[in-house]
């Protein structure tokens, strides 16, 4: 057995039956380059299906100017006690820092698309913010009202927590002062909280020596 035999037979598994070299090479070349073709074919990525991206039509300037109507609009739906409840603050905050937002961060304007539509309105973004905040509402939740995608939602509020601690970091954002504990203090002895420094939530506590009865 020629060492061309042996190579064939040892690499491929292929016994030739040939008594001449030159066929033996010949031999060799084209079994060498069906199995080049065959591993070619073997190695091709397998195509995989498309899936193309979902596009849904939010339709802002409608819920935009459902949403003004329902929070904005006196005397229409929501009262200013169901705008706290929903929003986490009365109207007059919400407009106060939402100027603030819009001084600070050009981000918060509204402007249009690529296809130039109209973007979410400035109050329908703080909006957002505040339901995901002030209510710990999913950021994937609320679409269905104020029709922004998670990301969009998720976008704002690393830029609202941002401006937020960035304007009023270093008025509020602080440790209190002597003058701030003496006059949380006496608010609170007021309230018939002797003691009590800050806002506790004592739902889920007993207190044997509350003052109240």
């Amino acid at each position: 057995m020629s060492l061309m035999r042996a190579y064939v037979r040892v690499k491929y598994g292929i016994y030739l039956d040939t008594s001449s070299d030159e066929e033996e090479k010949a031999l060799l070349m084209s079994t060498q380059l069906c199995l080049d073709e065959r591993l070619h074919i073997i190695r091709q990525l397998i195509p995989r299906e498309v899936h193309p991206r979902s596009v849904i039509t939010r339709d802002r300037l409608w819920h935009d100017a459902k949403m003004m109507n329902d929070y904005f609009t006196p005397g229409t739906s929501y009262t200013s006690r169901q705008f706290k409840q929903r929003l986490g603050m009365m109207e007059e905050l919400f407009e106060k820092l939402l100027g603030k937002l819009l001084e600070v961060d050009p981000e918060w304007q509204q402007r249009p698309d690529a296809t130039g539509t109209m973007g979410h309105s400035p109050h329908m973004k703080l909006v957002a913010m505040m339901k995901c905040l002030c209510k710990s509402t999913a950021d994937d939740s609320i679409d269905d009202y104020t029709r922004m995608c998670a990301t969009t939602i998720y976008y704002y509020l690393k830029r609202f927590c941002h401006t937020i601690c960035m304007t009023f970091g270093e008025r509020y954002l602080r440790e209190p002062t002597p003058e701030d504990v003496q006059r949380l203090l006496a608010e609170n002895a007021e309230r018939r909280f002797p003691g009590m420094l800050g806002s506790v939530d004592c739902m889920q506590w007993p207190w044997k020596n509350c003052p109240i009865d």
